[in-house]
């Protein structure tokens, strides 16, 4: 019984931390999302879309210096990790001005 109990807790531990990197992955791809969407649409202010595995919400915003701020907000099952980007949009390439993870 106790190593039923010891392998059913590593794997519940398992699967929380597949979760959470499902959960930070897609906030990524959420960023590059925005980054392809506002090369056609300067003017997006967010979105949303589900992948197998979950669903990225995503919000952006115009900062003073012509970029934009991106939040990535992913989840995975009962994982959601959150990424706050900050893009510059220089001869047509992209600039990641900086990158955070929000613990919110």
């Amino acid at each position: 019984m106790e190593g039923y109990l010891k392998a059913n807790v590593e794997n519940r531990m398992v699967r929380r931390e597949t979760q959470s990197r499902q959960a930070l992955y897609a906030a990524e791809g959420g960023v590059e999302w925005a980054k392809a969407h506002l090369l056609v649409n300067s003017e997006l202010r967010g979105g949303n879309f589900s992948l197998s595995t979950g669903r990225v919400d995503v919000v952006i915003v115009t900062t003073k210096g012509g970029g934009y701020k991106v939040i990535s907000q992913g989840h995975s099952g009962l994982a959601v990790r959150k990424i706050e980007v900050i893009l510059q949009l220089v001869t047509g390439k992209w600039i990641m001005k900086s990158y955070q993870e929000l613990h919110t």
